[in-house]
C-alpha cells in the first residue's frame, strides 16, 4: 500500500500526517509531489542510523532510475557533498571543514551580530520580519563568509528576493534561477578573493588538482544556495519562537527540533536488497530520511510536539549527524541565535502581532513565510 504524500500536506502543515505514518511503522511506501514513489523513514532511531549506514549511498548513480530522486543538476553543479560518498565525500568535506571549526565560528561571531543589529536597527514600526529581516541576513552573512565580489552580492540579494518574498506558491522555483546562479559562481570563481577566504582555499585546492573543475563550481554552488533557505528558515522560525524569550541558549536548538528547517535529508539508495524497521528494500530504491518526524518521536522526545525551550537532552536531527552533519550547522545556529539577540537589543519590546503565521515551504524546506510583528510597543 502507497501513502500519498501531497504538496500542501509537506509545505504547510506536514507533522500531522508524518504523526501517523510514524505511529503505524517506521518505513512507509509513499508518492511523492513530483510523481515517483519512493520509501519514506519516519522514527528517530531508524532515521539517526541511516545516516552513518554504509550500506546505503548518496550519489544517485545507485538509484535504478524508476524512483524519486530529487531534481537533477547539471554535472557543473551536481559534485557537492549532498551527491557524493567516500571517498570523495570524505575529500570535499576535508577542504570546506577548516572554515567551520567551532573556534573559526565563534571568531565570525561578532561580525555576524554587527549585520544583525544593523539591520534590526533599520526596522520600525509593524514589520514582516521574514521579508525585510530574515531574508536578507543570511545574504549578507554568506556574501561575506565566501567572500562574493560586490556585483555578485547584488545579483545574489535579487536571487534571494525573488526566491523568497512572493506569496507562497506564487515564487519561482529555486531551479527556474539557474541563470542566476551561473553568473554568480562565475563573478566568484573570477574574483581575487582574501588569501585566507574560504573561496580562496577553493581556488587554490583546484589548482593544486585537490578539486576537479566540476567539484569546485558545486561546491561553490552547495555554499552559496544549499545553505541559504536553511538558514533563512532557521532564522525565521527562531524568531517566531523566541520575540520577547528570554531563554536563547537552549531555545535555538528546540526551534530547530520543533521547526526543522528541512523535512528531509538528501536520499539515500540501498547497494543492496536488505530489510529497515522490518521492511524489505531493494538496491537502487529511494529512501527519504523525515527529519521532521524523527525530531517528533515520542519514543525519543517527552512532550515531542510542544515547545520546550529549555529541553535538556536535545538530540535532534535537523541539520544532520554523524559525517552527514551540515558543515555549517554552527554557522546556522550562530545567525539564528544573533537575528534574536539583535531584535531584542534594538527593539526590547517587540512583538508579533494577532496576524497568522503562513508557512513557506516544499518537498524539502520549511518555515514561516511571514512574521508580522510591532516594534513600537509590547502587545502582551
Amino acid at each position: 500500500m502507497t501513502d500519498a504524500l501531497t504538496v500542501s500536506e509537506t509545505a504547510h502543515e506536514p507533522f500531522a500526517s508524518l504523526a501517523e505514518l510514524r505511529a503505524q511503522g517506521p518505513v512507509h511506501r509513499i508518492d511523492t509531489p513530483d510523481g515517483p514513489p519512493a520509501w519514506l523513514v519516519t522514527r528517530y532511531a531508524e532515521v539517526r542510523a541511516l545516516f552513518g549506514d554504509s550500506r546505503f549511498a548518496l550519489h544517485r548513480e545507485h538509484s535504478h532510475g524508476r524512483d524519486f530522486t530529487g531534481f537533477d543538476l547539471p554535472p557543473q553543479l551536481d559534485a557537492h557533498l549532498l551527491n557524493s560518498d567516500p571517498p570523495r565525500h570524505t575529500r570535499l568535506r576535508r577542504e570546506i571543514a577548516p572554515s567551520f571549526t567551532a573556534q573559526r565560528v565563534r571568531a565570525m561571531s561578532p561580525q555576524v551580530r554587527a549585520v544583525a543589529d544593523e539591520l534590526a536597527a533599520s526596522l520600525s514600526g509593524e514589520v514582516d520580519l521574514v521579508g525585510e529581516f530574515a531574508v536578507l541576513l543570511p545574504v549578507r552573512v554568506i556574501a561575506e563568509l565566501l567572500p562574493l565580489p560586490a556585483d555578485a552580492r547584488d545579483t545574489f540579494a535579487g536571487w534571494a528576493d525573488s526566491l523568497l518574498r512572493h506569496t507562497p506558491g506564487a515564487e519561482p522555483r529555486a531551479r527556474d534561477t539557474m541563470d542566476d546562479m551561473r553568473r554568480i559562481i562565475g563573478s566568484a570563481l573570477s574574483s581575487d578573493p582574501p588569501a585566507d577566504s574560504l573561496l580562496a582555499g577553493l581556488l587554490t585546492a583546484r589548482g593544486a588538482g585537490r578539486l576537479d573543475a566540476d567539484e569546485l563550481t558545486s561546491m561553490v554552488f552547495y555554499l552559496l544556495f544549499v545553505w541559504y533557505e536553511i538558514m533563512v528558515h532557521a532564522v525565521s522560525s527562531a524568531m517566531l519562537r523566541l520575540l520577547g524569550s528570554e531563554r536563547l541558549g537552549t531555545g535555538v536548538e528546540e526551534v530547530l527540533r520543533l521547526h526543522p528547517p528541512q523535512l528531509l535529508a538528501a536520499p539515500r539508495y540501498p547497494l543492496h536488497d536488505l530489510e529497515i524497521g522490518g521492511v524489505s528494500v531493494r538496491a537502487g530504491d529511494t529512501l527519504l530520511l523525515s527529519l521532521a518526524s524523527a525530531n517528533r518521536d515520542e519514543r525519543v522526545f517527552s512532550e515531542a510536539s510542544e515547545f520546550v525551550p529549555d529541553r535538556n537532552p536535545n538530540p535532534h536531527l535537523s541539520l544532520g549527524h554523524g559525517t552527514h552533519a551540515c558543515p555549517a550547522s554552527t554557522l546556522t545556529r550562530v545567525i539564528a541565535r544573533c537575528a534574536v539577540e539583535a531584535l531584542h537589543a534594538q527593539h526590547p519590546h517587540a512583538a508579533p502581532t494577532s496576524a497568522p503565521v503562513t508557512w513557506r515551504g516544499n518537498f524539502r524546506h520549511h518555515g514561516p513565510a511571514a512574521l508580522r510583528a510591532n516594534l513600537t510597543r509590547h502587545k502582551r
